[in-house]
């Protein structure tokens, strides 16, 4: 494991090293394996792609910015707590600045390279969710992440061409964008509790249109209820 994590790690500072003096567009990955000192068999067996190095940075900021948090806790409102935990996670960036620009000016090339980013991105927004004590389930939760993560790409955009050491604009983006997010929040949930509601409604509108069954004498009582099959034991075999 200790093995494994090395070799991730290596990786993932090859790519930030290449990036912080070179366009990550250009940067292939038989140039990050020389400049991590591997074989690209190597690192085929690691990751699965440029994408990957990418989500294994954003694990090692997730784990780095929760762990800050065990001596620092954030306080106030939820909107204070989420802004001072973006702001937390872009200050663990900081030395990686050149490679972020780089990263972030770079278009994904590939739908698998899309959805990976995309998975681990609303993971670490269920992270900042978490640390800030205002996770949720169901359509607010997704919501929730949704929101987060438009506020938090915006933000990393800004903070990317932010050259001014007090971060003014970076520090006026995710304020200006969760109260606008929590807004678009609210208006939607009563909307999306109703769509449910109605779609239930719907349901059994048309499960009774549909009549008794063929045949079935007028006036007959319905047949008694079955009971529930007994669940079969589920497996156990996923990781």
């Amino acid at each position: 494991m200790a093995d494994a994590r090395q070799a991730e790690s290596a990786l993932v500072d090859a790519g930030l090293r290449l990036a912080a003096t070179r366009p990550w567009a250009e940067i292939r990955m038989t140039d990050i394996a020389a400049e991590a000192g591997m074989s690209l068999a190597d690192v085929a067996g690691i990751i699965g792609g440029k994408a990957d190095i990418l989500r294994l940075y954003g694990r090692q900021l997730d784990a780095k910015m929760l762990r800050s948090l065990d001596d620092d806790p954030v306080t106030g409102t939820p909107h204070d707590r989420v802004f001072d935990i973006i702001m937390r996670r872009l200050e663990l960036m900081d030395g990686d600045k050149a490679a972020v620009r780089s990263i972030a000016k770079a278009p994904v090339s590939s739908a698998a390279g899309f959805m990976t980013l995309a998975g681990s991105l609303l993971q670490s927004q269920d992270w900042i969710l978490s640390a800030a004590g205002i996770e949720d389930n169901g359509m607010r939760g997704a919501l929730k992440t949704s929101g987060l993560a438009w506020v938090y790409v915006r933000t990393l955009r800004t903070w990317a061409d932010d050259d001014d050491p007090g971060l003014s604009r970076t520090m006026a983006q995710p304020d200006r964008s969760l109260r606008h997010g929590a807004d678009w929040i609210n208006r939607l949930e009563t909307p999306a509790t109703l769509a449910t509601a109605l779609a239930s409604l719907a349901k059994g509108f048309m499960k009774a249109r549909k009549g008794p069954p063929p045949g079935a004498a007028s006036g007959a009582q319905p047949p008694p209820p079955q009971p529930d099959p007994a669940p079969s034991t589920p497996r156990t075999d996923a990781p």
